[in-house]
């Protein structure tokens, strides 16, 4: 390669308003700065991110990804299969979490999941606790690059309304994400008496919620507005990778109170820049926004330390970490023999195939189902890894309701008998379905 930067793509799923996308035009904006020739590429079809502010790079669909590159980067796990499928001479992923936690029980994914975190690519990550269980889980090693904030974008500026009456709470986070907190962070902000804002960018809010002022799909350019209206922040999640907007909200010159989570540890600090309480604490929060609301002092002190700990999570630092590894040579480890391609490869069509399979199911598109699982039959007799995985998609809640929808839909007894199934299936009350 020389002196010529690579040629590097990164794959998102889709280019909808979330923390993971952020980080990644982050990533390919400050590369594309330093000589890199960067891109981003939408398996969804998007050929335009609009909400983040001055991206530099350009974003094709999958169906246009650029051919030649050097580097492909995939930071979804369905993303993954695509790094894999496409001509290149290095794969890394980006793990930005552990992807499983984001889907219910009983479903199926997490075995899809799971195998994406077996390929042999080369692992970045941005918190140490996911470095510390890819290596624990999957025997992976990942190179750690830590998240900035972007104090261009965020910054102590104009409030769209004055402060200075009812102490006022700014909950952030999709409303059809149960993980985010947002429910609990609604009750624990009413019961402390707060003014609440909310931002959502995805979802139907509970009408319950009321808040007293709604924003929607907020451009990440003008999040700085809203973070300086605002005196508090309640960050109620229970699953993360490393929570932006935390810092964000630092950044921004308010105080923070955060639920404990994985990532947390990446830059909170209880009672020094933020107040840490338990996930799912209606209580505990509540009491630790009426502490903050009942000492103007202590919100002081807290937002003065997290001014300076935003400060020091500068970009361009973990830019040149990232920089470093793309202009390193690959660790030998990582090079995929003939042999050992040929076998991820008859696992990976299984494993797409039979998330199809799933979809073809809640579909209730009958006859794709049976060539597919004599595919997979085939191919368990072979592998007992494989065998195991497709008896985890057999006896998922998912697949088992889907499978009873289909019974219901051939025989007139068994849609009598439907509601009863499901219901069992839904809280563990019966074993695999029949027909």
């Amino acid at each position: 390669m020389g002196d010529r930067r690579p040629s590097i793509a990164y794959l998102i799923a889709d280019a909808q308003i979330c923390g993971g996308v952020a980080v990644v035009c982050q990533h390919a904006c400050r590369l594309a700065r330093r000589g890199f020739d960067a891109c981003i590429v939408s398996t969804a079809g998007d050929d335009r991110i609009e909400w983040f502010p001055g991206l530099s790079v350009p974003v094709y669909p999958l169906s246009r990804a650029p051919r030649g590159l050097d580097i492909g980067v995939a930071t979804w796990w369905e993303t993954a299969h695509a790094v894999r499928r496409m001509d290149l001479p290095r794969r890394f992923y980006f793990v930005q979490s552990d992807e499983t936690r984001f889907y219910a029980e009983g479903r199926c994914e997490p075995v899809f999941v799971r195998d994406t975190y077996r390929y042999g690519f080369e692992f970045i990550t941005e918190a140490r606790w996911i470095r510390e269980w890819l290596r624990r889980e999957f025997g992976r090693e990942a190179r750690y690059v830590p998240n900035g904030v972007d104090l261009a974008i965020f910054r102590d500026c104009a409030p769209l309304a004055p402060r200075g009456g009812r102490p006022r709470v700014l909950i952030e986070g999709p409303a059809d994400m149960p993980s985010k907190g947002i429910a609990e962070a609604f009750a624990a902000a009413r019961a402390a008496g707060a003014e609440i804002w909310y931002v959502n960018y995805r979802g139907v809010p509970d009408p319950s919620w009321r808040p007293d002022r709604y924003f929607y799909r907020v451009p990440m350019g003008e999040m700085g507005g809203i973070y300086s209206s605002c005196d508090i922040l309640l960050k109620m999640s229970r699953v993360e990778g490393a929570s932006g907007p935390p810092i964000e909200m630092m950044a921004c010159g308010g105080a923070c109170v955060v639920a404990r989570v994985t990532g947390a540890e990446e830059a909170i600090r209880d009672g020094e820049n933020a107040l840490v309480v338990e996930p799912g604490d209606i209580a505990g929060a509540a009491a630790a926004l009426k502490r903050l609301i009942g000492d103007p002092g202590l919100r002081e002190r807290l937002a003065a330390a997290g001014r300076e700990t935003a400060k020091m999570m500068d970009w361009e630092r973990s830019i040149d970490l990232l920089e470093e590894i793309y202009l390193s040579p690959p660790p030998a480890e990582t090079m995929d023999g003939t042999g050992f391609r040929a076998l991820a490869d008859a696992r990976e069509e299984a494993l797409v195939e039979a998330c199809a399979c799933v979809k073809a199911l809640e579909a209730g598109r009958v006859r794709e189902i049976a060539a597919l699982w004599e595919k997979y039959d085939l191919l368990s007799r072979e592998s007992a890894a494989a065998r195991h995985e497709l008896n985890s998609i057999r006896l998922s809640k998912q697949y088992r309701i889907a499978e009873a929808f289909l019974a219901a839909r051939r025989s007139p007894a068994a849609l009598l008998r439907l509601p009863f199934r499901a219901l069992g299936i839904a809280f563990g009350r019966s074993g695999p379905t029949g027909g």
